[in-house]
This record gives C-alpha cells, sequence and structure tokens, in this order.
C-alpha cells in the first residue's frame, strides 16, 4: 500500500461528506483480511438521468466496475417504469454478455410513451460468477444499502433559458478519476446524460492526483502526460463523432497548495498540459506537500480560467493533519486570473452559505469574480453511493447528481474556444431551473427572470446592491408574485451601487443567481 487515500476518511469523523461524491469502489483493503464491503463479485450499477428534456432520448445504463479482477456473466435486465399516474412500462432483456473489462457498460433506450412526469425505475440484473453463482438484485449490488428505484422526472416544457446562453455541468468526474475509494463514469455516458438532462457543455474535472495511476490497477504508477493525453483525445473524438451532442471540455481538479502551504483544489477550465498535484492523493504515504502552489499553477494558465473548487467546504482535522488539506482563504483569490468560485456544489447547506458569503466579501472589495454552480459528480447520473464508514459501511443519497445544479454563460457557440472565452467575461448564472440576468445600458439596467410549469412560477426576483468597502450588501428591489408568473422583464434606473446582482426563487424551490454587475 502507497499510502491512505482522502476519501476513505471523509465519514470517519463527521456526519457528512464534504468532498468525495463518488461511484463507490469497495475491493480496496488496505492489505487487511476483511471487509464487509469487499465481495468477490464486480461493481454492478444501474444509473439513468435525473431528468429529461421534451424531444430528447434517454437510456437507462448499465455498469460493471472491476470484471477483470471478477468476471461475470450478465444474464437478465428486467426495468419496470411507473409514473405517479400509476401508468407502467416494462421491458425484459436477455444478453448473456461476458464482462471481463474493467469498466463494461451498455445502454438501453427508453420510452415516454404512456409515460408523464415523475417516473420511477425498478431494474432487477441476474449475474453469474466465474464459479457458477447466480444472483439477483435490484439496481446495484452495493452491500449495506436499502435497494431503491432511480428517479426520473420528464419535463413537460424547454428550460427557461433564453438563446445564446449555454448551459454546463461545471465539476465532474469520469473514468479517469479511478482510486482506492471511487470511480467515475465513462466519457460517452456523460455526454449522453448531459443530452437528456439539458446541458451544452460539461467540463470534466478529473483529479490531478489520479492521472499519475492506472485506472484499472489504481496503485500502479503511469505516465501522467501520456494518460492525460489518452483523456484529451478520446474527449475530443466525442465531441467529433457528435457534434450535435453537448460539448465535452477535457479539464482538471488540481490539487495545489495555497498561501499556507495546504491543498486545495482547483478547476481548469480546458488546458493543453496535465497539471502535476499529488499533495492530497493518499498514495504517498505521508509526503502530502503540494506539488506546485497556486501561483506555480495560474502562471502556467496563461488565457485558461480556473475556479476554486469548493471553497468554503468543511474540513475535518484528519485531512488537516494527514492530508494537509486547507480551505480556500482571502489571499488566495487575489489574482484576477481566478475567475470564479464554485460555492454551489450540488446542495444549499453550510458550504454552500458560507461559500456565498465568501463571494459576497471579494465583491464588496471590488474583485470581479463569478459564482459557479456544479455538482462534483463521480458519474451519479440519478443518486451518489459512497463510502461512509471506511472499510465498513457505504452511504447514498440524491444530492450531488450529474447536471442538476449548473453555470450558464453567454456566447456565440458551444465549442471550446468560445465557452473559454465566455468564462474571462464577467457574465454568468448559477441555477437549478430557473434563468435570471441583468444587462445595463443608458444608465438604466434591465431585469429578466423567467421560470416554467416543471420548476414552478416564480415566488421572488431580488435585486442586491453593494459599494465598494462596505461590509454588507442592500436590498435594492423586490418583487413577489401571488400569481403564477412565469416571467419578469423591467427595465430601471441604475441603482447608485458599484454593482448589483438578482436572485430568484420559484414556488418549487428552484432558484437562480446572477453574477454581478459592476456599473461604475
Amino acid at each position: 500500500m502507497q499510502g491512505l487515500h482522502p476519501g476513505i476518511l471523509e465519514e470517519s469523523h463527521r456526519g457528512e461528506i464534504a468532498l468525495f461524491f463518488p461511484y463507490a469502489e469497495t475491493h480496496f483493503k488496505f492489505r487487511l483480511p476483511w471487509s464487509p464491503l469487499y465481495k468477490p463479485w464486480p461493481e454492478m450499477i444501474l444509473d439513468a438521468p435525473f431528468q429529461v428534456l421534451p424531444g430528447k432520448p434517454f437510456s437507462v445504463y448499465l455498469l460493471v466496475k472491476d470484471a477483470d479482477l471478477y468476471p461475470v456473466v450478465i444474464h437478465s435486465l428486467k426495468l419496470r417504469l411507473q409514473d405517479s399516474q400509476g401508468n407502467v412500462v416494462e421491458q425484459e432483456h436477455t444478453l448473456n454478455v461476458s464482462c471481463e473489462t474493467n469498466l463494461f457498460h451498455q445502454s438501453f433506450s427508453l420510452s415516454r410513451e404512456g409515460l408523464r412526469g415523475d417516473i420511477r425505475l425498478w431494474g432487477w440484473i441476474t449475474a453469474e460468477n466465474a464459479r457458477g453463482k447466480a444472483v439477483r438484485f435490484l439496481c446495484h449490488n452495493f452491500p449495506g444499502l436499502e435497494k431503491r428505484p432511480l428517479e426520473i422526472r420528464l419535463l413537460e416544457h424547454a428550460l427557461p433559458h433564453p438563446q445564446g446562453w449555454f448551459a454546463g455541468e461545471m465539476h465532474c468526474h469520469s473514468e479517469f478519476s479511478s482510486d482506492p475509494v471511487e470511480f467515475g463514469a465513462p466519457l460517452r455516458l456523460m455526454q449522453e446524460t448531459a443530452n437528456s438532462v439539458g446541458l451544452d457543455f460539461v467540463l470534466c474535472t478529473d483529479h490531478s492526483y489520479d492521472f499519475n495511476y492506472r485506472r484499472d490497477r489504481f496503485l500502479e504508477f503511469t505516465n501522467a502526460d501520456v494518460n492525460f493525453a489518452e483523456y484529451q483525445k478520446q474527449a475530443y473524438a466525442l465531441n467529433s463523432e457528435r457534434p450535435d451532442f453537448p460539448t465535452l471540455v477535457p479539464g482538471e481538479e488540481v490539487s495545489c497548495g495555497n498561501s499556507r502551504g495546504e491543498n486545495v483544489h482547483l478547476l481548469v477550465f480546458g488546458h493543453e498540459k496535465f497539471l502535476p498535484g499529488l499533495g492530497d492523493g493518499g498514495r504517498r504515504g505521508f509526503n502530502n506537500h503540494p506539488d506546485l502552489s497556486l501561483t506555480e499553477v495560474l502562471n502556467r494558465l496563461n488565457g485558461v480560467p480556473t475556479f476554486a473548487a469548493h471553497p468554503k467546504a468543511k474540513i475535518g482535522w484528519l485531512e488537516r493533519k494527514i492530508f494537509r488539506r486547507g480551505e480556500w482563504r482571502e489571499e488566495d483569490v487575489v489574482s484576477p486570473s481566478l475567475r470564479g468560485l464554485q460555492f454551489w456544489n450540488g446542495n444549499l447547506g453550510a458550504d454552500y452559505r458560507d461559500g456565498k458569503a465568501f463571494w459576497i466579501q471579494q465583491l464588496l472589495q471590488g474583485r470581479k469574480i463569478l459564482p459557479i454552480a456544479a455538482n462534483d459528480a463521480h458519474g451519479d447520473f440519478n443518486q451518489n453511493i459512497g463510502v461512509k464508514l471506511p472499510l465498513i459501511s457505504l452511504y447514498q443519497a440524491r444530492s450531488h447528481v450529474f447536471g442538476k445544479v449548473r453555470t450558464m454563460v453567454p456566447s456565440p457557440t458551444k465549442s471550446i474556444a468560445d465557452l473559454r472565452t465566455a468564462f474571462l467575461g464577467e457574465s454568468c448564472v448559477c441555477t437549478d431551473g430557473p434563468f435570471v440576468n441583468l444587462t445595463f445600458e443608458n444608465s438604466r439596467v434591465k431585469v429578466e427572470a423567467s421560470s416554467s410549469g416543471d420548476f414552478g412560477s416564480l415566488q421572488s426576483v431580488v435585486i442586491y446592491g453593494g459599494k465598494t468597502g462596505a461590509q454588507e450588501e442592500v436590498l435594492c428591489k423586490e418583487w413577489r408574485f401571488n400569481e403564477a408568473t412565469m416571467g419578469l422583464d423591467e427595465t430601471l434606473p441604475a441603482p447608485v451601487f458599484d454593482y448589483i446582482r438578482v436572485e430568484a426563487v420559484t414556488r418549487n424551490g428552484n432558484r437562480a443567481l446572477s453574477s454581478a454587475l459592476f456599473i461604475s
């Protein structure tokens, strides 16, 4: 064993996972003789998009991990879909497929015909291992978890986004993130899922510390530059093969050193060369110093947007002591090369609240820094399953799902070059449903907000203003709606502030917030 891996410790000392939301790897035992998570079977998972837009195809995916170590034959798959009105559709697939590769996957097309609204999907898999033992299970074979159906919402309307804006998943992990506790999804499935849920692009941010290791043998070194080049090659090939699908942007989540020499994570929006960062990768024992400082990384990335990943995630003492993990601080975000703070990380908990306050603090000091929303999904198209208590137990949840919260930018196209330029600008929107935006022209401010029946009518739209050097923002204007209002389009005199920003909330609890519009 090269050392501990950070994700192993995420839940051993507190009740929530801060940084990892993965497909769970269950075969690593620290060379111990026994673990209740270890089974001589590959991980077998059914996954599907959490929502599907009208007119979009959608599928359920079967993924089989580590079948090169534990070969199986998948004999059959039975699917049952039921909507909230009680309509039922069933499919049966006789497969008899031999799985002997490290990450096998197969897609099964589904139809919306006869179904509406919220769908529950049960999938029973029958498999047999090399010793002739057969098993049948619902949706996954992870031990100790309640068996749940997948949940899919069939949207009735297009997303309420204007033309010229492009929505993306800004923090997610592919199969190139593979280590002792987690693995991501194939790039092809990520692109297909993005197409179903309504994304225009996907920023893949695989761990810098995983590129140094083989995907199929996560403790064996490999050439990181070659591995990173293969990652880029696969993403670019899929973009070429399916130009109408969402654009895959091969990026990286780089572990680097903050102003105190602690490991923090930096999201990089598509760059040419691999950036090393083994500091908190956990596979070189207690040698946990960052390979590069944040300043050194930013200096290598002229013209490439970067974002602070989960800047105010709670960090436990074991992470601090063993993995030298730290948080983003005031002195770490002063560089104009850092374009945004990804503080909306799949949910609206303490990380969101504290991260948003940190962002506003920067705005009040005159820094034109973007808000970024993403999910930190490792596959996890429908729910997330990960390690809860090391070697002992797992957890499952329906947060941090791929594409559920997203970031939008105005751009001429969804090409990598145009999107890169867009994120070097000063305008974006974070949302899990509705749209909201501010524009400034001829000393007046235009306010736009929109929702749809899928996310509920608008409940409130609020404009906040800030002056450089102030301690807090001021509420400038608020709209409260009592009727079924789906849109707002107003023009106002420009408030006397250095910047303004806007937030919208729907009656279903969905929300959107804009970047800051600096007007002086």
